[in-house]
């Protein structure tokens, strides 16, 4: 504990005293909690749930790194509060600090001089291990005008956090939330809200705060479940500990990729062919192949078990199938379905004709088990897997041709032809196909894991197919969708949002925000990189930024012979710096670069070693969503391409830095870059 006594601030002692308090109980309350797992498995508790439940609790009552609490509101009322990222109450159940989600909490991110929420006064406490260093008031009411309602709310603390070097992991930021973010965060469950919000809006922490604030006021979600999705591993490494650090672990992080059945992927589709599966007629296409799979009896059958005889005609049992087909229901279901009904339909003809008795319970084991059964069954409706259905379908041109009438021209349906492997788990399975299968999975056997609510990140790169995925998941259109049309870097991009929407549940409202200010990347470098967007991205408007970078990004042209060593050179000159550098490159120089750097022990590949080192190489293409205190962006021409899809990856690329930018040229600049 720190000594309040050496502090010289009143203010500064009062805090102090108040947070030795704060960490005192919550030590208490870990105790109580100890004590009482032990007495329970001392008394040999049978009730396993409840131990765990118990023991949950005693982990996360443990101490963290980060501050217990940030914020003080005084209302005019008289009451006071402390804001932290928990719920800590005293020996009678009192709060002492109190949890920043509370609906109490509230005026502490959206009072404002205008509307002060009936708040005198809201302090922001800088705490620095266990430590409080200043402390800072907004005082409300009459007299007190000077308070812009456009202010940045806890300035010092925003700053402050955004010149604190980073650690390679995304850290919460719930001392420095905004009230336009706190909006989006606070929304209710039940609606489809999309969020477009340009780099350093803070809107991937919007997300994880959003998901962690559910988990709080909607105690089902616990047990329903919520899925927050990224563009990446690389990224879900680097957010895996801000909700842990909030205390909420009842939530599944993925990529949408592996949402999808289990499969190598070995090889990588052109441009074209990934654009026309994410297509959403590809799921039409699917479901046409498993109609075509099923077949139309043209001759009576005859079934036997035992010595018991029957014929079926095909008018009856075609219009049994027809039956069947025509209800909404899972290709595997049907099959099942057909089976019972054709096992139904024979015993009634074989009583109708005296040949078998009404409860014989061999005549159910053994027709179905006959050859003649499952020689019909098949025949009617083949057994098929979903890795078999995409891999017949994108392997044999006759049934694609077929399957594709009416849904695909001709040069589309032959692009999707491939040389079929000699197994399927061989064959050149592209990360497009993934979304395929998945699709395929839901046709066959309906089998979709669900959760309460679903957070999508980056999703201005997702395709229609992959929105398919998505919203299977969230069925009843619980969904937070927050992305950047500029960055947009895949093979579909959005004009607008209602572009991305209409791919997505309408079961729940749907309601659109927009995070406008730019709280982390500097001025200098968002007015830099804003030059590419009349041609990268002309619907969307850039970013302000709500502060100055300390210096000028570095721009200048070296030899193309040195172009990657003069690029290792910067970046580790500012990693001696003490800053957490990134090393963004085109995919054209990712060999290169790796092999160049191989030997140095500073330097690490985002891949292999995540952000752990001072430079990480990264490729241009994952660098979305990642965050570093400065970055070198090599050969920007090379990263563009010709084309606007080019253009936004290097928008991406320049907008990672949270203080400084450098950019190593060999080539000429983009044009737009020099206006």
């Amino acid at each position: 504990m720190i000594d309040p006594t050496t502090v010289d601030d009143p203010e500064v002692r009062t805090e102090q005293e108040y947070l030795n308090q704060a960490h005192q109980s919550l030590s208490a309350m870990r105790a109580r909690a100890e004590a009482l797992l032990h007495d329970l498995r001392s008394a040999g508790q049978p009730d396993l749930d409840y131990q765990a439940a118990l023991a949950h609790r005693v982990a996360v009552l443990g101490e963290s790194p980060r501050p217990l609490l940030f914020g003080r509101i005084d209302e005019e009322a008289g009451p006071s509060w402390h804001i932290g990222r928990r719920h800590v109450e005293d020996q009678l159940g009192d709060p002492v600090v109190v949890d920043w989600r509370a609906p109490i909490s509230m005026p502490f991110y959206r009072a404002r001089v205008e509307e002060a929420l009936g708040l005198k006064r809201r302090r922001q406490v800088m705490v620095d291990r266990r430590q409080v260093i200043a402390v800072a008031d907004d005082i409300f009411g009459d007299g007190h005008g000077e308070l812009s309602g456009s202010r940045l709310r806890g300035g010092d603390a925003l700053l402050a956090e955004l010149e604190r070097a980073r650690t390679g992991e995304m850290l919460d930021i719930v001392a420095t939330i905004q009230a336009e973010q706190d909006e989006i965060i606070r929304a209710p469950l039940d609606q489809l809200l999309s969020v477009q919000g340009g780099p350093g809006t803070g809107k991937t922490a919007v997300g994880l705060h959003r998901a962690a604030f559910l988990l709080y006021n909607h105690p089902p979600l616990t047990r329903d479940g919520v899925l927050v999705l990224g563009p990446s591993r690389a990224f879900l490494r680097y957010i895996s500990q801000v909700l842990p650090s909030l205390g909420e672990e009842a939530v599944v992080q993925s990529t949408v990729a592996d949402l999808a059945p289990r499969l190598k992927v070995r090889a990588q589709d052109p441009i074209d062919v990934r654009r026309l599966k994410g297509d959403p007629r590809m799921a039409l296409l699917l479901a046409a192949a498993l109609h075509h799979r099923r077949r139309v009896l043209e001759d009576d059958v005859t079934l036997r078990a035992r010595s018991a005889r029957c014929e079926l005609s095909a008018l009856e049992v075609n219009d049994l199938c027809a039956s069947i087909a025509d209800r909404p229901a899972p290709y595997k279901a049907g099959r099942l379905a057909l089976r019972s009904r054709l096992i139904g339909l024979a015993r009634q003809k074989l009583r109708a004709a005296g040949r078998i008795e009404a409860d014989e319970p061999w005549f159910e084991r053994e027709l179905p088990a006959s050859d003649g059964f499952r020689t019909l069954l098949d025949f009617l409706w083949p057994s098929i897997s979903p890795t078999a259905l995409v891999s017949e379908l994108l392997t044999s041109a006759d049934p694609l041709m077929r399957c594709a009438t009416g849904i695909l021209a001709e040069v589309e349906w032959r692009s999707l032809l491939r040389t079929r492997g000699k197994r399927i788990g061989t064959q050149a399975w592209t990360n497009d196909d993934l979304p395929l299968l998945d699709e395929a999975e839901y046709l066959i056997n309906g089998r979709t894991r669900t959760y309460g609510h679903v957070v999508v990140d980056e999703a201005q790169d997702l395709s229609p197919m992959q929105f398919r995925m998505v919203a299977r998941r969230a069925p009843d259109g619980s969904l937070t969708v927050l992305g950047d049309l500029a960055q947009a870097t895949g093979a579909w991009s959005y004009a607008t949002w209602d572009d991305i929407l209409q791919h997505l549940p309408a079961a729940a409202p749907a309601v659109h925000a927009e995070l406008t200010l730019g709280y982390r990347a500097p001025g200098q470098i968002l007015d830099l990189a804003s030059k590419l967007l009349p041609v990268a991205a002309p619907n969307v408007q850039p970013t302000r930024s709500i502060r100055q970078g300390r210096r000028e990004p570095r721009v200048w042209e070296v030899d193309a012979q040195h172009l990657l060593a003069e690029s290792e050179r910067e970046a580790i000159g500012l990693a001696h710096e003490g800053l957490l550098v990134g090393l963004v490159v085109a995919a054209e120089h990712l060999a290169g670069m790796t092999a160049l750097v191989k030997d140095r022990d500073e330097v690490g590949l985002l891949d292999r070693d995540g952000m752990t080192r001072g430079v990480t190489v990264v490729d241009a293409t994952a660098a979305k969503g990642l965050e570093f205190d400065a970055v070198v962006v090599v050969e920007p021409a090379a990263i563009a391409g010709d084309d606007a899809r080019g253009l936004r990856l290097l928008y991406v690329a320049m907008t990672r830095p949270i203080q400084h930018l450098s950019v190593v040229h060999a080539a000429p600049l983009p044009a737009l870059l020099l206006t």
